[in-house]
């Protein structure tokens, strides 16, 4: 189980939890749940589906007070517009970035010659992976707070060409204070190194 489905699966039980805990005994099977990657926070439809349009936003606001968060990857739950939101905590962010980031790290991609810039893919899972390699290994500042975004992708499987491409430019545009953080930059590289043995090998 990766950390993005133990997360889900988080979110899951301690809904069921909160909504057993107010009574109501006949749930969906699956609870509905929706990542905002940007904001990292899981969003909830179980209210609306328990009790229907016009009485989710009170349920929504009951549900998120009978919330328990201790020892999960969430800080804090709220109500907003019928739905219960689960803000996901640094915690769980760094120590996924710190996962991702361990482990035997794949070789790195030979600098690939061709037009060196964001729109050239092998360049750019190469150089990535270089540069980001040496960001990790160099003693540095872990930042203060890691962005949510790049940090979720990361921990969600693989997608297409276009997709990762679009997560490499993602962390290139982070501020340096965040670029440079060991974990993060870590993750990155492996993610990087993994994708272009994927797409160019």
């Amino acid at each position: 189980m990766n950390q993005l489905t133990d997360c889900y699966r988080s979110a899951a039980e301690w809904l069921t939890a909160a909504a057993h805990s107010l009574g109501f005994a006949d749930l969906p099977e699956s609870i509905p749940l929706r990542l905002r990657t940007e904001t990292g926070t899981l969003v909830s439809g179980l209210a609306p589906a328990l009790a229907g349009r016009g009485d989710a936003d009170a349920l929504a606001g009951r549900l998120a007070k009978a919330l328990a968060l201790e020892d999960t990857p969430f800080d804090r739950g709220t109500a907003r517009g019928g739905l219960v939101l689960l803000y996901i905590s640094q915690p769980w962010l760094r120590e996924t970035a710190e996962t991702l980031a361990s482990g035997p790290l794949p070789p790195l991609p030979e600098l690939e010659p061709g037009p060196r810039n964001r729109d050239d893919l092998p360049f750019l899972l190469a150089y990535t992976a270089r540069r980001c390699r040496t960001l990790a290994e160099r003693p540095g500042q872990r930042a203060e707070e890691l962005p949510p975004g790049p940090v979720l992708r990361l921990a969600a499987p693989p997608g297409d060409r276009e997709r990762e491409g679009r997560l490499m430019r993602e962390y290139w545009s982070l501020p340096l204070r965040m670029r440079r953080d060991p974990a993060l930059a870590g993750a990155v590289s492996r993610r990087a190194a993994e994708n272009y043995d994927r797409f160019f090998r």
